[in-house]
């Protein structure tokens, strides 16, 4: 049950109801919110929501048919626009309308809410956050990483007196978004991971993107804790007054300070905190190292022990598609198929070395999207860069892979074989592909390149 009530409702701007006094609809009784009436249950509220390629008011009625308490309307849909026999709640916009309940309901708890946004790590240091807190404390947090403007309210929905605080992930593709999710969520508690060149499609540059994610920080009340990453400029630089600075650094004198240990043959990294005590990861890669830095300063601050900390991150084994081995044939392939821009892939294939194996060592990449004007360009560079390295073979799918292979030099395109989908890349990994070889498989989520392995046989 959600802890919603119809004075909650009342709250929003402009709210009308029909049919709603009349019906059986009980605002006290709320079993949930759904967006999606194919999985819509008994006596949950369906919230219609207008995206790209589909319209919830489409299906209103057959959530009704389902027995929703009610539906969540624009005004400007049918139902709003005549007499209805439908119990709804019509709303002028109703994505605003969700995130309005949604601060409604962030106001009722006076608890701790870290917001969590960056280039690249915001899900797993929102995730080490939640990992080491929820030893102690019940946590609400986003889930896998619905961090849009849609997914962050539906989050904030499930906060009830029974969670002690709230760990979310804040995500952006174009400007102002950060800052209608800040004012939303109203962090107590703030961190940006590293500014990249991610969305920039939309934001342009890493300068955009930086402005962007500074937002967060921007949108800050008075008062409000902020970590800062010295190891990253355009965070470092960041000064404003009225707010309360952790630091946390690898390089640079800070309030926490890490230093990198040994690395064992997985690629799992030890984290060395304060020269008072090592982290053993059980997640490859260094990048997770300076990862595991972020959650431990927040959790540090938030008056946990080196020793609950050290416990809770030594326990924590990632989760799908982010940095995960899997075993095929003998071969191991590290899925990180989640996501990927310039940034997370040069990362991945660091890591990918760093991981002990007897055989070959192959790359199969697929398109970063969302890359603008400098997309073929930074495919190519990809590309020089792990030929840079010491890789036996690389495939490559998607249509700008496949193009930035054309501006390789001559010499260097025999190690790189376009394929022109995941079943022509998975045939001919297969014939290559021997038992002691380790493999990277990343892209764009769109990309979807963890199919790959449900093609091999």
């Amino acid at each position: 049950m959600l802890d919603l009530s119809l004075n909650d409702f009342l709250k929003l701007k402009d709210v009308r109801f029909v049919n709603v006094a009349q019906s059986k609809f009980k605002l006290k009784h709320i079993k949930g919110i759904s967006i999606d009436s194919r999985v819509l249950e008994t006596d949950q509220i369906f919230w219609a929501i207008r995206g790209i390629n589909f319209d919830g008011h489409d299906f209103v009625r057959e959530a009704h048919a389902k027995s929703a308490l009610c539906s969540v309307v624009s005004v400007d849909c049918a139902f709003a626009q005549q007499e209805s026999d439908l119990p709804l709640v019509i709303v002028p916009d109703t994505i605003v309308a969700l995130q309005e309940l949604a601060n409604v309901q962030r106001n009722k708890y006076k608890i701790p809410v870290v917001a969590v946004t960056g280039s690249n790590g915001k899900t797993t240091v929102k995730e080490m956050i939640a990992h080491i807190m929820q030893t102690k404390v019940n946590v609400a947090k986003t889930k896998g990483n619905q961090n849009n403007q849609i997914g962050c309210p539906l989050t904030m929905l499930q906060l009830n007196e029974m969670h002690d605080a709230a760990v979310l992930e804040l995500g952006t593709n174009q400007f102002g978004e950060i800052e209608i999710l800040t004012k939303m969520v109203e962090p107590s508690h703030a961190l940006i991971t590293l500014i990249a060149d991610t969305h920039l499609e939309f934001l342009k540059s890493r300068e955009g993107v930086a402005k962007e994610k500074l937002s967060l920080f921007d949108g800050l009340k008075d008062g409000s804790t902020v970590f800062k990453n010295l190891d990253e400029p355009f965070i470092e630089n960041y000064n404003r007054e009225k707010l309360r600075y952790i630091s946390y650094s690898f390089e640079k004198k800070a309030d926490v300070k890490g230093a990198y240990g040994t690395v064992d043959e997985n690629g799992c990294g030890t984290l060395k905190v304060n020269d008072r005590f090592d982290i053993k990861l059980q997640v490859p890669g260094l990048h997770n190292v300076r990862n595991a830095l972020a959650a431990v300063a927040v959790t540090m601050d938030m008056g946990f022990t080196d020793n609950e900390i050290k416990d809770a991150l030594e326990t924590y084994s990632g989760f799908e598609k982010r940095m995960q081995i899997v075993k095929w044939n003998g071969v191991k392939i590290i899925n990180d198929s989640y996501n990927a821009n310039p940034a997370s892939m040069k990362l991945a294939i660091d890591t990918l070395l760093e991981i002990k194996h007897p055989g070959k060592i192959v790359l199969a990449l697929g398109d970063m999207n969302e890359l603008g004007e400098q997309s073929a360009k930074m495919h190519v560079e990809i590309l020089e860069y792990a030929l840079s390295k010491k890789i036996n073979s690389i495939f490559v799918v998607g249509d700008k892979m496949n193009k930035a292979i054309q501006k390789i030099e001559k010499a260097n395109q025999k190690f790189i074989a376009g394929c022109t989908d995941l079943d022509d890349l998975a045939q001919k990994l297969t014939q290559i592909l021997k038992n002691g070889d380790i493999m990277l498989l990343k892209g764009s989520r769109s990309m979807q390149m963890e199919k790959v392995m449900a093609y091999l046989p």
